[in-house]
């Protein structure tokens, strides 16, 4: 396929996204960051959760930019390209804003605090991955952001999951870098391509 169709097709989907809820997100992250605990250095500790907060309602509010309202009706391009680069640009926009926020938070750390962007970014990464996955699935069967709330639902529900799992199997340590810190994250980058094959499959054409 030539380069120019996914190019034309860039302005058209920027204007058709619904990019309201990374708007709302993107104002609340940029509160959190500021506001918690204001004036004050922040602890690594505290810092990882306000960024896990953060990534974690990006990649839900990164769903509703695949509510595609042609998708049931006549198709010029392939349905896999338009939802890829829905992906794509709301995608980047939810990891361009999570790293406005990570590198506000290493300005209010300690100079000696340990804060592992490489590793607090896989689990962005997956986040990101399981709303865009279930929000590719969801519109497959449903309209509008009723779709994506189903997505973000399930997204909600893993964390949520994984968050209550016993203390030896913790994927979610609460300080960077000890205890089960490198075990969890091994298993945060075993499963970081699940959520994006599962993306592709749900990307393919009606039938």
């Amino acid at each position: 396929m030539p380069l120019t169709v996914p190019l034309a097709l860039l302005r058209p989907l920027l204007r058709a996204i619904d990019w309201a809820p990374l708007a709302v997100v993107t104002m609340f992250t940029a509160g959190l960051v500021t506001l918690v605990q204001a004036g004050q250095p922040l602890s690594s500790a505290v810092g990882l959760l306000v960024m896990r907060v953060c990534g974690t309602l990006l990649g839900s509010a990164a769903a509703f930019a695949l509510v595609d309202a042609v998708d049931r009706g006549a198709e010029p391009v392939p349905r896999r390209l338009r939802q890829a680069l829905r992906c794509l640009l709301a995608g980047g926009v939810a990891v361009a804003v999570w790293l406005c926020a990570f590198a506000y938070v290493l300005t209010r750390l300690p100079d000696d605090a340990l804060f592992p962007v490489g590793d607090l970014l896989i689990e962005v990464g997956v986040c990101l991955g399981i709303g865009l996955a279930a929000a590719g699935t969801a519109v497959r069967y449903a309209q509008g952001r009723q779709a994506a709330l189903a997505a973000v639902l399930v997204q909600l529900g893993l964390v949520l999951g994984t968050i209550l799992l016993p203390p030896e199997v913790r994927l979610w340590p609460p300080t960077c870098g000890f205890g089960h810190w490198d075990e969890a994250h091994r298993f945060w980058l075993l499963a970081l391509p699940l959520p994006y094959a599962w993306l592709a499959v749900s990307g393919r054409d009606l039938r």
